[in-house]
């Protein structure tokens, strides 16, 4: 987890960037397929701190209802995992841009055209124009 430089006025900061590592984390992890359930120690490789402050961070995310508990591991409450995938969004964005004809809504795959409307790209994968 990233630390902010300072004295004590920056506790709370680092807080909630902590807060905001953990979520991320969590999100990435349960979209890279590894599963939905979360402990501190399976986010751990992916933080720069310790498995006792990724607990209490995870604790601190249940008693605002972000994550629940799950066993002995945590796992997304409907609004957590609506929040976690609004952050990673806005902080991953722009290393997710698609090269140039690429479909930016990563609905083409292979050969198919890509005929959403809700896109409004209109084009076949690998960057050709649908008919």
């Amino acid at each position: 987890m990233t630390k902010t430089s300072g004295g004590p006025e920056t506790a709370a900061l680092d807080r909630l960037i902590e807060r905001e590592d953990v979520l991320q984390i969590c999100y990435w992890y349960q979209g890279e397929g590894f599963g939905d359930r979360f402990s501190p120690q399976a986010v751990l490789p992916f933080l720069q701190s310790d498995p006792v402050r990724v607990a209490e961070v995870m604790a601190s995310l249940v008693a605002s209802g972000e994550l629940r508990e799950d066993g002995a591991a945590y796992a997304f409450t409907e609004s957590g995992k609506r929040l976690a995938g609004r952050m990673f969004f806005e902080t991953f964005t722009e290393f997710q841009q698609a090269s140039h004809g690429e479909c930016t809504a990563g609905c083409c795959d292979g050969e198919e055209v890509c005929d959403d409307p809700r896109h409004g790209h209109g084009h076949a994968a690998g960057g050709a124009a649908a008919p």
